[in-house]
């Protein structure tokens, strides 16, 4: 039963969670500066999101792997499926599972916050499962980054703010756009890595349709970016000042473009490059986090 479990969750991919729950806490957290902070409806999102990627996660492995990208020998998946520990019906009736109760979840937050979170609730639901899913199959086509960056920054981060606040407001908007451009870079960091493997099963990632120079450099906008941004929103007094302290994350972000630097198309080195970009994507925002809740109560 153990050992199940420990499969389930690896299927899930639990590193990258925190593409949904940190944005979601960075919205809540600054709704709470202009209204008194729900955590019973706080709960509720987060638990939504996070059925949500979780589906995503299960869904897009079995899709890579009957459409032949995911093989023995890429990194791409959580390899459950190529181990031969889920089957593919397990990993699909498991991944629509969790997307039914993320739907469920969204449906009674639409019934009591309105119309805005019902339309954001659909668009989330039916991209995440067009990210791989017929007939969109979005990631194939080169449309998975911009997907991407619109359900993990503005419409999670907007989704959060305005159950809490029943408004949206330039800050909130603003602030979607350095997290989103974060966990982007974790999608990116796993297409640049797999450009070899993904050029061989036919599908055009952004990666295969830009080249790997080219991509290379998209990585480096995609972390490097955000600190620019965060910099600019504190000194403007649009976010804390205290939010600079997201700089000392700096240094991982460099870490990660080194690596990639210093990689060629042979190397095995960023074999986990999305999930040391997601570790750095979750260092940044809980320091985020943690300087709006303390500038509010300081």
């Amino acid at each position: 039963m153990i050992n199940k479990l420990k499969i389930w969750f690896r299927a899930i991919r639990p590193f990258s969670l925190t593409g949904s729950i940190i944005p979601v806490t960075v919205g809540a957290a600054l709704g709470s500066s202009y209204t008194k902070f729900n955590l019973e409806y706080f709960t509720i999102t987060l638990l939504a999101v996070i059925f949500l990627q979780a589906s995503i996660n299960l869904l897009s492995d079995h899709d890579d792997f009957i459409n032949n990208i995911d093989t023995p020998d890429s990194y791409g998946s959580s390899g459950v499926i190529i181990e031969n520990l889920l089957t593919v019906k397990q990993i699909k009736r498991a991944g629509l599972i969790l997307l039914t109760l993320g739907c469920l979840i969204g449906s009674f937050l639409a019934f009591k916050k309105g119309g805005f979170i019902l339309f954001l609730g659909i668009t989330g639901a039916l991209g995440g499962y067009s990210y791989t899913g017929k007939p969109l199959m979005l990631k194939y086509r080169g449309l998975g980054a911009p997907l991407v960056f619109l359900l993990f920054g503005p419409l999670m981060i907007l989704g959060a703010f305005y159950i809490q606040t029943q408004q949206i407001n330039i800050t909130s908007i603003l602030i979607s756009i350095p997290l989103g451009l974060l966990t982007t870079a974790i999608l990116h960091a796993n297409d640049l890595r797999d450009i070899y493997h993904d050029q061989k099963s036919g599908i055009k990632t952004l990666s295969i349709i830009v080249g790997r120079l080219n991509s290379e450099k998209i990585y480096f906008a995609l972390i490097l970016s955000p600190y620019i941004i965060i910099t600019v929103l504190a000194l403007f007094g649009l976010i804390p000042l205290l939010s600079l302290i997201c700089l000392i994350t700096l240094p991982g972000a460099l870490k990660n473009i080194r690596s990639i630097y210093m990689s060629t198309d042979s190397c095995t080195c960023l074999k986990t490059i999305d999930q040391d970009t997601a570790k750095l994507q979750a260092q940044f925002g809980a320091i985020l986090i943690v300087s709006i809740i303390l500038s509010y109560i300081i």
